[in-house]
């Protein structure tokens, strides 16, 4: 059985393998190489040697050599075009493959009638290196017991033909070609062997980098499906039950019903209201209207009208301002906040920028480490997930201003 027949035809195995495709692609390729490498070179080879065996004073005449050489030359372009292609069933390689040796054996056993005897003897006949060719390609096109077989075949018809020869004996076709042909041949197997170890190795090791790839995405895909989850339970839940905890609310506060109605909510999955749908562009302004409003704070929102951005931007715009005017409510020790957008540019085009800036005690941002506040998941993360950025700016005694800025 042709190796070459174990690899997929026409485009439907390796690539409509997928990764399984990718893992075996240079096992495959080399499958391709072996068919077709040493067709073409055993073709050129034919043909080159076979228009020169008419100028080799042929001891049956020139007619009949010519003769020869024109089947030669014929059956190595029907040769060449069976091989070639892809796609071909196992059957017509295998057949293309029997074909060729049969008549390879005969060429060599006709050696008497086509080659002069001391140039048959000195190793300088035409036909011997179509044979040895032959004997060498096979190793790369066939199994190792057919391989073993059709080169064991060239090499007995090739001394057989020397033996029949005037003058000359089975030891003149050793010497003259037979026996190195073996030697080539078992040298041509080893060459195929050590060839195909190193692709399996070479697939090997893409299977382990797409398995590799495969768990590094999974593990990514899980780390921030779970730092999405801390930021929600630290913008929703765990902030009411700290303030409540630190005694800061006494639970008999107005807001805190709604507060506690939208931390179930969010926790539960569900979206705000004016973020719901399948619309291409969201106002801004009025959703961060709405998280002014919810604030703890009395929230100046400095909103112009007609600022768009995609939900899933405006959504962690809304968060991270959500986040940012919490901090004020806790740390800043005032009583109120300011939200601002501004539409501006930057390097890449238009950018969003949203500010909330308060005026109150402000913090030192190098004695707090990013992982130390909840800027570093609500706002920080938030607004790289979406392409964006987002800045703190601070001081003691000099208040505290957080940029959104989208895209970064």
């Amino acid at each position: 059985m042709p190796e070459s027949a174990a690899a997929p035809r026409s485009g439907s195995g390796a690539a409509g393998g997928g990764r399984a495709g990718a893992g075996t692609a240079v096992t495959g390729g080399l499958r391709r190489f072996g068919r077709r490498y040493p067709a073409v070179g055993r073709a050129s080879v034919g043909v080159l040697c076979a228009a020169a065996g008419p100028f080799a004073a042929p001891p049956r005449g020139v007619g009949f050599a010519t003769a020869v050489a024109l089947g030669v030359v014929a059956w190595n372009l029907v040769y060449l075009r069976m091989l070639l292609p892809d796609g071909r069933t196992e059957r017509r390689y295998r057949w293309t493959y029997g074909v060729d040796a049969v008549l390879m054996c005969g060429l060599c056993l006709a050696q008497p009638l086509l080659v002069e005897p001391a140039r048959l003897a000195a190793s300088l006949g035409w036909v011997l290196p179509i044979a040895s060719f032959t004997a060498v390609a096979v190793q790369f096109q066939l199994r190792p017991w057919a391989a073993g077989a059709v080169a064991v075949a060239v090499c007995v018809s090739f001394v057989v033909g020397a033996a029949a020869t005037p003058g000359l004996t089975a030891v003149d076709g050793l010497i003259g070609g037979g026996a190195w042909m073996a030697v080539e041949a078992v040298l041509g197997r080893l060459l195929w062997v050590l060839l195909r170890r190193a692709a399996r190795e070479a697939d090997r090791l893409m299977r382990a980098r797409f398995a590799a790839e495969r768990a590094a995405v999974t593990a990514a895909a899980r780390r921030s499906a779970q730092r999405a989850h801390w930021a929600t339970v630290h913008d929703t839940s765990a902030s009411t039950l700290l303030m409540i905890g630190l005694g800061a609310v006494r639970g008999t506060e107005e807001w805190l019903p709604g507060q506690v109605r939208r931390d179930i909510a969010l926790l539960d999955g569900a979206r705000d209201g004016p973020l719901d749908g399948d619309a291409a562009e969201v106002a801004l302004d009025a959703v961060l209207r709405e998280v002014s409003g919810a604030a703890r704070v009395p929230v100046a929102c400095d909103c112009g009208a007609g600022v768009t951005a995609p939900p899933v931007v405006v959504r962690a715009m809304a968060g991270a301002a959500a986040e940012a005017l919490e901090n004020v409510a806790r740390h800043a020790g005032v009583d109120g906040a300011r939200v601002q957008v501004r539409p501006g540019s930057g390097r890449g085009g238009e950018v969003l920028e949203v500010a909330v800036v308060d005026d109150g005690v402000g913090f030192d941002l190098d004695a707090v480490g990013a992982h130390r506040f909840g800027l570093a998941l609500s706002v920080l993360d938030r607004m790289a997930a979406v392409g964006g950025c987002a800045t703190v700016e601070s001081a003691p005694g000099r208040g505290t201003v957080v940029r959104l800025r989208w895209p970064a």
